[in-house]
């Protein structure tokens, strides 16, 4: 991993200051692993890792990709943990996606000169998995705004996800899993719709 979280989320509050106090834990976070920073995307930490998702926006059909994640039981954006052999974190929300969707072609918003600044940094609980013997822990979505031309030819990781379905971006909007982004990816695609 090339890229300097500390400086990514630094440049993300200058953008969006009012959300510096949601991103408290993300801070202590980074700070706590100045020594260890692949630790900040370790599946094993329980304190919390940084992760990378990608919400996918159909120009065409003016709409947004959602996968039902298998284990969560959510309609969700397509995403997952990053990989200590990803150059980049905006590199983990593409690879994400390219193995949860096979999309390949995508058009990125930046919201910055730095790529891997996000569009929005989700911080939620994952609860506690049995069966991968994994305690509840943070994750810290680092999220990002693509837009293809085609909807067709998805091909779902059918280990990742039951089913996949377009929405409309209103249908979304007072979805408790949705709250804040749907206007931030209004705001971004504004321009361009």
């Amino acid at each position: 991993m090339k890229n300097n979280i500390e400086e990514v989320l630094k440049k993300y509050i200058e953008i969006f200051p009012k959300e510096e106090e949601e991103l408290y834990e993300l801070s202590l976070l980074i700070k706590s692993n100045k020594d260890n920073y692949n630790n900040l995307f370790n599946r094993k930490n329980f304190d919390g890792h940084i992760t990378a998702s990608g919400y996918i926006y159909s120009k065409n059909q003016k709409k947004i990709l959602l996968l039902e994640h298998k284990a969560l039981k959510k309609y969700l954006q397509p995403g997952g943990h990053v990989e200590l052999f990803d150059n980049d974190i905006i590199d983990a929300a593409k690879r994400e996606i390219l193995e949860e969707t096979g999309i390949k072609e995508l058009e990125l918003i930046n919201i910055s000169i730095n790529t891997n600044v996000p569009f929005d940094i989700n911080t939620h609980i994952i609860p506690k998995n049995e069966k991968k013997n994994e305690d509840e822990h943070y994750h810290h979505d680092f999220r990002y705004l693509f837009i293809v031309d085609k909807t067709e030819d998805i091909e779902i990781d059918l280990q990742e996800s039951n089913s996949y379905k377009w929405v409309d971006i209103q249908e979304i909007k007072n979805n408790e899993n949705f709250i804040g982004v749907v206007d931030k990816i209004l705001n971004l695609l504004n321009p361009k719709i």
